[in-house]
């Protein structure tokens, strides 16, 4: 056939069709039954009716889901910005920064009341207590002491924190003696150093007074920083005690106080006022047996930041707890914050995504433990470091770190929680590698942990995160956004 009827044929079929649309009637020809033979209107398919509502609305969830860096881009090219467009230029930097911090739904108010309480804490001399749970990535006072010294620096306070009446790790910061009984009972690690109950308290762990008199010596160390010595009060939570106990407390060669509680089925917290201690106290414990769940060396105002490592612990062991003992003791010493930092003791034994998102449940539970202890703790969890582990000779990130770091990602989020990423901000996959070799190094020979240098470094990166998101706090409430 040729080209020229071809063309006729169709446009002959399409006149035919176009005028069958035209006369068909729109509700249809009803044949039999409910059977109704319709045609299409082609008027309406070439031109469709647009509903301006939804258009309107269509155009405005576009408009809203807008990312920020490409708000950027247009304020970028304003010859003059205002307060609100400087606003988001530093979120987007925040945004952008392998080392930011994550929101459920990128809503930032989780982290503007941390920043919100430490200012009140400030301004009325009030006290923001933050524990620092971890692993042994934090063993010896590691990131915790950057933070309590650049906390108390902008917001006041003094001191190093909770501490233990028998220390088994020396800390940068501080250096212990203890003479007489002590043994340490943990509810993490073995069965073997576990309590007869579970009023451990809060460090997960107390030390055990078992002779008739035993005492500790606590000194800050002379490298660190005046606030870490000039501590002005010491407090000291007992556990339940049968009979009475005498703790007096000395500093410069002479006794300042005595103090004797009486016995009691619940936590005492016993407070001593030490203005002159120069950064060393001893103190002394006579009479009944008792479980020492924690000593403070505190400010009388300011914010104050314990150190707690668990030694082996992925943080699953927050439930094996005494709520209450958890709930009074964390007011007693006024618990506003908890970061934990875990993951790494998780990952041996990991081996599939779905091993990873059974460890972000259990995480998961552990958080929502915590916050029926006290809705209003503020929940922080740092994810993993890069580890390097050795695959057919070849020294590479651990093949399932990423879906752990996802796994506390996702369950912090929805704990309400915030969550910073350790991994990424050391460098993502194979940074930790790059750390060992730098010069001098930053990670240790077992390319899981930090070097002195190191733990520095990374506490540098999170200092300075946390501050950027303060600045971005600072300036919303200036322009009441």
């Amino acid at each position: 056939m040729k080209p020229v009827k071809v063309l006729l044929f169709l446009v002959v079929c399409l006149t035919c069709v176009g005028l069958v649309s035209v006369i068909f009637p729109k509700e249809g020809v009803k044949l039999w039954g409910e059977t109704t033979l319709s045609f299409p209107n082609l008027k309406e398919k070439i031109s469709p009716k647009i509903d301006s509502t939804l258009s309107v609305a269509k155009l405005k969830a576009i408009e809203e889901k807008k990312s920020l860096t490409e708000k950027k881009e247009a304020i970028l090219k304003k010859v003059h910005r205002s307060s609100a467009d400087t606003l988001v230029l530093m979120q987007v930097v925040a945004s952008e920064s392998p080392a930011k911090f994550y929101f459920m739904n990128d809503d930032r108010s989780v982290m503007d009341k941390f920043f919100a309480a430490l200012e009140t804490s400030q301004r009325d001399n009030t006290s923001f207590r933050i524990i620092h749970y971890g692993d042994s990535q934090i063993e010896m006072d590691r990131i915790s002491s950057y933070l309590r010294e650049q906390l108390q620096r902008s917001y006041g306070g003094s001191g190093m924190g909770l501490l233990p009446a028998l220390e088994v790790t020396p800390k940068y910061t501080v250096a212990q003696e203890s003479e007489g009984g002590w043994a340490r009972k943990l509810a993490f690690g073995s069965e073997s150093g576990r309590a007869k109950h579970n009023r451990y308290g809060p460090m997960g762990y107390f030390c055990q007074k078992e002779s008739y008199v035993a005492s500790v010596v606590i000194t800050a160390r002379e490298n660190t920083s005046y606030k870490n010595r000039n501590f002005k009060q010491c407090k000291v939570v007992v556990g339940a005690i049968d009979k009475p106990l005498e703790i007096s407390i000395a500093a410069n060669g002479k006794v300042i106080e005595n103090q004797t509680i009486q016995a009691s089925n619940s936590e005492q917290l016993v407070t001593f006022n030490v203005d002159s201690a120069k950064g060393k106290i001893g103190l002394k414990f006579i009479g009944s047996k008792a479980d020492i769940l924690g000593i403070a060396l505190d400010g009388t105002s300011g914010v104050s930041v314990d150190n707690v490592p668990m030694r082996g612990c992925s943080g699953n062991i927050f439930k094996r707890l005494n709520a209450e003992t958890l709930r009074k003791t964390y007011d007693m010493l006024g618990v506003k914050m908890l970061i934990l930092q875990f993951g790494g003791n998780a990952l041996p034994g990991m081996k599939s995504k779905a091993n990873a998102e059974a460890y972000g449940k259990k995480i998961l539970e552990e958080l929502n433990f915590l916050k029926s202890i006290d809705p209003g703790l503020l929940l922080f969890l740092i994810g993993p470091a890069d580890m390097s582990t050795k695959i057919n000779g070849t020294l590479q990130t651990h093949p399932q770190l990423e879906n752990v770091r996802d796994a506390l990602k996702n369950a912090t989020l929805q704990a309400g929680g915030v969550f910073w990423d350790m991994y990424e901000a050391m460098g993502g996959n194979g940074s930790m590698i790059e750390w060992v070799k730098a010069k001098p190094s930053l990670g240790s020979p077992d390319y899981i942990h930090y070097t002195q240098k190191g733990a520095a470094k990374i506490s540098e990166i999170f200092y300075a995160s946390l501050m950027k998101e303060y600045e971005i706090y600072k300036l919303k409430k200036k322009i009441g956004s």
